[in-house]
Formats: structure tokens, sequence, C-alpha cells
């Protein structure tokens, strides 16, 4: 209903609107008519336009009818796609999923719970209360983390909402709670170990796969970029930096720079995401965590990490020797850096996996998620990956092997149609697919004083450096670069 007037300015109306002019006198002029039917039809329009205004203020928002939706379980999606594209579309296989469903199941109904902020009434015991009702009733906690894994394997959330029989915006909040769950799973966390048992057995295992039987690499570390759309005024003010900070030029892309380490079987030790996509594998890994544990004696028993050329070379890292390929100066140098990257090759290995079984990292993440999201959902994705491994560690023991497979046409046409593209994975000559796109994102030392380069290598002599002594096995025990990997300098 329209607002009603004041009294005053309706009772004048009124009367204007039921005035009857008298008839004319005949020394009247009828220009005095016209007047007054020009005053009649503004007071009418003056009427109707507060009616239309009143009105207006006045309308109330009528709620949307809910759409009919089927709820659909995720056992009737594994009876009906069967195991070998169960597998494909959820990147573990059914039996694993449920693994994974009971692991998470109390942390996602949490975290639903706490987004929403219900509070229970009825008594101090909860009395007789229960959820709000939902129209197309609710949805469990299986349905929720299988939007997830879906999103995360790189399918569109339009084809996942048809699939469950569910909004596109409940899909999209599944996919946090499962990220709060995940990260908040104790025994799914990632830190590197401290114990001296568990990196010799790490050591161990490369040493199983060094042709030069190199015993003392317990992990691999390098850094990887994740890819994310051009970041707000907004978030950049927020992170206390500028944009250009988040921009890689070398690749051209923007994103945050995340350091990894990994073991032979490519699961992540540790990980850290503290910069942007401009900084370099140095610096970046110098302000982690990792970083402060290893200069307080982390590393036991002389064991090291294997890094590349980005890294600083120390008494727990172990880098290549530069500008030696080639050289016939420093032929057993050369020697060292291919058995080397045997094992460095590991964490871009790991790196491949991680991008190939999560195909969202192959997309830049939308602007629309908040960098500390970005940080929880990288995360979410390395512990996922690592559970992913255990499984196949578990599984294994009834005599199945499983290994990643081909991802669904559907995911891979999503991911091309991407607006903003999305970056394809190269082969190693073992097969091994590598993010090339997204390795070795930033110049070394780029945005290292070179003052402290030198003062570092005064303060570290090479004699005394475990790279010293591995480079004195590789060369004592004659062990040679195959010649089909010989290296020409550039003349």
């Amino acid at each position: 209903m329209p607002l009603p007037l004041p009294p005053s300015l309706f009772l004048l109306c009124s009367n204007i609107m039921t005035f009857t002019p008298p008839s004319p006198l005949p020394c009247v002029n009828d220009g005095e008519d016209d007047e007054e039917d020009i005053i009649l039809s503004g007071c009418k329009l003056v009427i109707m336009a507060a009616g239309i205004i009143g009105t207006r203020h006045r309308r109330t928002r009528q709620r949307r009818a809910a759409l009919f939706r089927v709820r659909h379980s995720v056992e009737s999606i594994y009876r009906g796609m069967g195991d070998k594209y169960f597998r494909r579309a959820y990147r573990m296989n059914y039996e694993s999923f449920c693994n994974l469903h009971d692991k998470l199941e109390d942390g996602i109904e949490l975290f639903r719970l706490k987004s929403r902020g219900y509070n229970k009434k009825g008594g101090r015991a909860g009395g007789n209360y229960s959820l709000p009702p939902t129209p197309n009733g609710p949805i469990t906690s299986s349905v929720r983390l299988a939007c997830a894994i879906r999103f995360f394997a790189g399918g569109s959330p339009y084809d996942i909402m048809g699939k469950y029989g569910i909004s596109h915006s409940e899909v999209m909040e599944s996919v946090w709670y499962v990220v709060d769950a995940v990260n908040n799973f104790e025994e799914f966390a990632i830190e590197y170990p401290e114990s001296a048992e568990e990196q010799e057995r790490i050591a161990q295992e490369f040493k199983d796969v060094s042709q030069a039987n190199i015993d003392i690499c317990a992990g691999a570390i390098d850094g990887i970029l994740i890819w994310i759309a051009k970041p707000s005024s907004k978030q950049s003010e927020r992170a206390e930096v500028n944009q250009g900070k988040f921009l890689c030029g070398r690749k051209g892309k923007f994103g945050l720079n995340c350091q990894a380490v990994s073991d032979v079987r490519g699961k992540i030790l540790d990980i850290s995401i503290g910069y942007g996509g401009s900084s370099s594998d140095c610096l970046a890994f110098e302000r982690s965590e990792l970083f402060e544990r290893c200069e307080a004696g982390l590393m036991r028993n002389g064991k090291v990490l294997f890094g590349d050329n980005a890294y600083l070379n120390t008494h727990y890292m172990a880098t290549p020797y530069t500008n030696v390929s080639g050289n016939e100066e420093h032929v057993t140098k050369d020697d060292y850096n291919f058995f080397h990257s045997q094992l460095r090759i590991r964490v871009e290995c790991c790196f491949g996996m991680l991008v190939q079984r999560w195909g969202l990292l192959r997309m830049a993440l939308h602007s629309s998620i908040s960098l500390p999201r970005i940080v929880g959902l990288v995360n979410c994705l390395a512990r996922l990956h690592n559970f992913c491994i255990s499984e196949t560690d578990r599984l294994n023991l009834n005599g199945r092997t499983i290994s990643l497979h081909q991802r669904l046409a559907i995911d891979v046409q999503h991911m091309m149609e991407s607006s903003t593209g999305y970056i394809t994975l190269q082969r190693t000559a073992n097969g091994e697919p590598i993010p090339v796109d997204l390795l070795n994102a930033v110049e070394p030392f780029i945005d290292v004083p070179l003052n402290l380069i030198r003062n570092h290598r005064n303060k570290n002599p090479e004699e005394g450096l475990p790279r010293f002594r591995l480079h004195n096995l590789i060369a004592g025990n004659h062990y040679r670069r195959p010649r089909k990997n010989i290296r020409r300098s550039n003349v």
C-alpha cells in the first residue's frame, strides 16, 4: 500500500481535486481557466508520484521459491560409474574415499555448524533442538566431501551440483568445510620429522634409487608457483605489500611462492607459503619455519636436503656446482651435478603428481578467494596428496597397485575453457609429468644482496660442507655421467 500523505497536504490536494470552478463571467478572460487546469493536473501528478514512492518503500522482497532437486548419494554415483571412472573422477578409489570420509566426517559437520552459527535451544542438555529444515532434504557429509574432491580434481561446480542435486552455493560451501576439516585433522599434519630414525629411513629410500649410492639425502626441496588471478588492491593492502609482489615476471603470472620438501616417492614432508610470486626461492625458504629449524640443528647424523642453485650451499643443504657443464677442468663436478639431480628431481616429480592429481592448481585461482584461504587450500591439497600416497601403500599390502589415471574428459574441457588458461605438463626422460610453467619462476638470488651471499660463502668454506664430501665420494669411486647425458659447453 502507498504511504499516507500528511493530513494537511491530503486535505489540500483533495479540495483541489474536487474543486469545481464557477461558470465563467462574460468579462473574465478564458486564460484563467487554463491556469486552473494546469494547477489541477500538477496536483494530480504530485499525488501519483507520492503513491509510487510509497509503494516502492513498502515493497518487501519476495523469497524465491525453492527449486526441487533430487539428492544423490556417493554410493549411487559409484554404482553408476564403476571402479575405473570413479577413480578417474575422484583421484582415489571408493575404498579410499570411504576411509577418508570416516576420518573427516566429524570435522566436516563441526565446521558446517560453526559457519551457520546455530544455537541449540530447549534446555541445558539441548532439549528438542533440531536443525532448520531444508526443502530437498539434508546434504550428507559424504556428499560434501565428494563435491570438494571433484572440485579439487578440476571439476566444474555446475557439473557437480547437477550430479548430486544441490545448489551451487552449497557446492562451494562444502569445499571450505572440507578444507577446514582436513587442515585441522592432526593425523594429516605436515612437518619435517625431527627423529634421526625417520630421517635415516628417508635417506635410505633415496639411496636405493641413487646410482652413486648417496646416503645422506633426507629430502629434496624446491619452489612452485601457486597460480592466482591478480589480487585486488584490498587484498594487497591486507598483505601489506603492493600488487607487483605477486607478479612473477619470468612466467608472466600472478601467484604465491610455495616451498616444499618431498621424499623419494613424492610425499610432501614440509610445506610453506609466505611470499608472493616475485620472491626468489632463497628468500622464501629463509623466511620459513623449516629454515629456522635447520639453523637450529634439525638435520641429524650429517643428513642434508638437496636443492638447486636457487639455494645457498650450507651444512644442511647440498646444491649443484655452477658453470661446470662441458668444462674439462671440472669433469668430476659435472658428474656430481648429474647424480645430485637424480635425487633432486624427485621434488619436481612430486609437484607434477600434485598438479596432475588436483587439476585446480593448473588454473589461476579466482580473485574472489582471499589470500589466507588460498594458503589453506594449498595446504589441504598437499595433505590429501599425502593421504593418497599412504592409501597406495596400504592397498598394496593386499596385492593391488594404484597409480594416477587420466582425468575425465569433462574436467579437461573445464580447464581448457578457463578464462585465464591452464598449464600443460611435460614428461621427463622417465615419463614423469612436471609442471614446467610453474617451476623456476624467479631468477636465483634476484632479491638477495650480493654482499650477503659473499659473507655466507666466506663464513662457510667449501671444504667443510657436505657437497665437498659428496663430490670427493663420486670422484673417488669413479662415478661418471653417462655419455648420452654429457653436456657440451656453448661456443
